[in-house]
């Protein structure tokens, strides 16, 4: 391997997913940190890049999840540092939280399943997402979004319902609202965690699982150049 990559992993079932084979192949091997099953998070990241993934609660929930506040400092200090970082859904909330954005609860009422993202102009000549074509599928689920951006912080992609879907904080910082991680198994395994579900809430998961399984073709030919791009400025380090 020529390259490490941390990963934070905020809640079970929650994990690198489709990233962890794309990465590996890439020749970046991760380094998983549960904090949630009382994994010590390190003081600092010593590794070629830094990546947080998603979870069910707030950026600023520490009541639910105390150790939110030293993944908040993480990305704060790993992106000041220059190296690359990557927040996915929850991840991105607190990427834009660490860096003095605001998050709160989608005034759209959140998204789930298959959706569309449309790239802007300098989406094109962003490292990550150079190449993709706009409109772009990806995978949806959040109930809370970025509300304010960091100051200086780049927008490179937005949604008919949600203003902030990626952007880019200094060259090597980026958080994506979206799952270009997950794949229907992901989704089914999210919909299986919930419990005493309505039969409205059932029929609107069973749909948007499959959504998302007829897309994954379409989908991992996306969204694996975007985690090749990402090992490739990871191994730069």
């Amino acid at each position: 391997m020529l390259g490490r990559v941390l990963v934070v992993e905020n809640e079970r079932d929650a994990g690198p997913g489709m990233f962890q084979q794309w990465l590996t192949a890439a020749q970046v091997r991760i380094e998983l940190c549960r904090p949630y099953a009382g994994e010590a998070l390190p003081a600092s990241v010593g590794h070629g890049g830094l990546m947080v993934l998603g979870g069910e609660m707030g950026a600023c929930d520490d009541h639910k999840a105390p150790w939110l506040a030293q993944v908040r400092t993480l990305l704060a200090e790993t992106t000041a540092e220059g190296r690359p970082v990557l927040g996915i859904c929850l991840g991105a909330q607190l990427l834009a939280a660490a860096c003095g954005g605001r998050v709160g609860p989608s005034a759209s009422g959140g998204e789930i399943g298959l959706g569309e993202i449309e790239l802007n102009d300098e989406s094109r000549h962003d490292p990550l997402f150079a190449g993709i074509a706009s409109p772009a599928e990806a995978v949806q689920w959040h109930d809370d979004e970025i509300t304010e951006l960091p100051s200086g912080a780049v927008l490179l992609a937005s949604s008919s319902r949600c203003a902030v879907q990626a952007y880019r904080i200094g060259s090597r910082a980026w958080g994506v609202q979206f799952h270009p991680e997950a794949d229907s198994a992901v989704l089914r395994a999210w919909a299986d965690a919930e419990d005493q579900m309505a039969p409205a809430r059932r029929s609107q998961l069973e749909r948007a699982i499959a959504g998302v399984a007829t897309a994954e073709g379409r989908l991992f030919g996306c969204w694996q150049g975007l985690a090749e791009r990402f090992a490739a400025i990871v191994k730069e380090r």
